[in-house]
């Protein structure tokens, strides 16, 4: 039987692992979830259209793969976008978060994360959710700790310095132009630099390689085409920057954990 008083939306399916409870939920378009706190602290993974938090006198619209992190107590309201939001939720148990505080200090702060080392774990997590075999559980108490201890590294980092302009330019190039061609030599052109002078800063400041930063946003761009929609996978696959189908498909289920075909077709709303 599903949980009480978890969520103002539907539960499409849920498990208990150890001290977390996972469930994937779906919310109605428009829908306006009141102020409201929870007993435990959660993460929450959007897969699928976007949500409006208000909390305290603030407010900010997240969209796919993005990955909140809010903790016990806290008071919020949610308004969700016109096309629904679909959500993976984490809630762990104090217990289960006071284990992993024994090894090292954790977050305890809310906080939003998109993009990232974070966001792979969480999409791998959302993919053995979608498993149903023993194995799954190990897994999934494994790659929740993963995602709390990358998204603790993540709040502390903060206040490091700054990456150089240069690098923020490169960045926000790919940025724009993830769907093409993108050699690291010709973005360390762009900028300025020795391309392996920005091969080495890259993971230095972003904790991942520039080709992985550039299949992460080809993958995130292939999550949103696929949600709600009837595209042909072909034709995401090209629109995202891949050089074939089944290249897509290697890389998307290395991500998630998923098929592009499984995840669309998790994505429906039953």
């Amino acid at each position: 039987m599903a949980p009480k008083n978890f969520t103002h939306g539907e539960i499409l399916r849920w498990r208990r692992v150890g001290g977390l409870l996972l469930a994937e939920v779906a919310y109605e378009a428009g829908q306006r979830i009141p102020r409201h706190t929870h007993g435990n602290g959660r993460f929450v993974l959007v897969l699928s259209g976007s949500i409006s938090e208000i909390r305290g006198g603030e407010s900010a619209t997240y969209s796919p793969s993005t990955l909140l992190f809010r903790r016990a107590g806290e008071p919020h309201a949610y308004v969700v976008g016109r096309s629904g939001a679909v959500c993976l939720i984490v809630d762990f148990e104090e217990a289960w978060l006071g284990r992993a505080r024994e090894h090292a200090p954790v977050l305890a702060q809310s906080a939003a994360f998109r993009g990232g080392f974070v966001i792979h774990l969480a999409q791998r997590l959302y993919g053995e959710f979608r498993l149903r075999d023993e194995v799954s559980r190990l897994a999934i108490e494994s790659i929740a700790l993963g995602v709390l201890a990358e998204a603790s590294r993540r709040v502390s980092r903060v206040a490091e310095p700054r990456a150089p302009v240069w690098l923020q330019q490169a960045r926000a190039l790919v940025d724009l132009q993830f769907a093409q061609p993108l050699p690291l030599a010709a973005v360390a052109r762009r900028v300025g630099v020795h391309p392996v002078h920005l091969a080495r800063t890259f993971q230095r400041f972003y904790k991942t390689t520039f080709g992985g930063y550039v299949r992460q946003l080809r993958i995130e761009f292939a999550q949103q085409a696929l949600a709600g929609s009837t595209t042909p996978l072909s034709s995401i696959a090209a629109a995202a920057g891949f050089c074939d189908q089944s290249h897509f498909s290697r890389c998307f289920k290395r991500y998630t954990g998923l098929t592009p075909a499984e995840y669309r077709l998790a994505l429906q709303v039953r």
